[in-house]
């Protein structure tokens, strides 16, 4: 029986001997540039952080569900450079890139010498899961679906006008076409993205759109259950 383990205090799964993580957005420093704001470059320290969690979780595949890459239409050099550093810091011998809708032409970006170990796909299956990146429409006989593409977020207010934005799972039952499967969104693995701020902002993609929001539950990472979608009330 193939098994799913939400890692804690950590935007990742375990689905059997592979260990998931969605929206790496390598590039994005380079955009943030553009803006006036210096970043260093995040190959490193993503490659790092995901090698550390193989060691914790003895896992020996990994599965990037999607935006991999930053730059939606083409790539920059810091972008490809970017990721051939990351993928050669990677220590798995296989590799699935589910693709996102920022990662066109990522398979021209993938160095020689990492080919033989990253297979670039539109979803995988692992067991009775079903993992896309949420940005198209899935058709599965599966029973749990697993996207990315949100960076879910909630946003907190306190009785001091102090504000605090932190990264969430989002866990419920879909309707519509979909209905009787469960959605699972997972949060961005890298902290620099931009955010769904759930108690504010629609959910983004069709699949998304046809969850449940009165009976979706809200994960923030240490695994605290902090109410439905609908009840979590409207951040100003």
């Amino acid at each position: 029986m193939v098994l799913m383990k939400f890692l804690k205090n950590q935007p990742a799964l375990k689905i059997d001997n592979y260990l998931v993580v969605a929206d790496i957005h390598l590039g994005i420093t380079k955009d943030i540039y553009d803006r006036g704001i210096i970043i260093p470059r995040q190959s490193d320290k993503l490659a790092k952080a995901i090698n550390k969690l193989k060691k914790i979780t003895r896992t020996k595949k990994l599965v990037l569900l999607g935006d991999v890459k930053h730059k939606v239409s083409g790539f920059s050099f810091q972008e490809k450079a970017e990721l051939e550093r990351f993928f050669s810091l990677l220590d798995f011998k296989d590799i699935i890139i589910v693709k996102g809708n920022h990662d066109g032409h990522i398979e021209k970006m993938i160095p020689k010498e990492a080919k033989n170990k990253i297979t670039v796909k539109k979803s995988f299956s692992i067991g009775t899961y079903y993992l896309t990146h949420g940005h198209r429409n899935a058709e599965t006989k599966k029973n749990t679906i697993i996207i990315g593409h949100n960076q879910p977020h909630v946003k907190f207010r306190d009785d001091m006008g102090a504000i605090y934005v932190e990264p969430v799972w989002i866990i419920g039952k879909l309707n519509r076409k979909l209905k009787g499967k469960r959605l699972v969104v997972m949060p961005a693995f890298n902290n620099l993205c931009g955010a769904t701020v759930v108690n504010k902002d629609e959910l983004l993609g069709p699949i998304a759109k046809q969850l449940d929001k009165k009976k979706a539950h809200v994960y923030i990472l240490d695994g605290t259950d902090i109410g439905t979608l609908v009840n979590l009330g409207y951040a100003k």
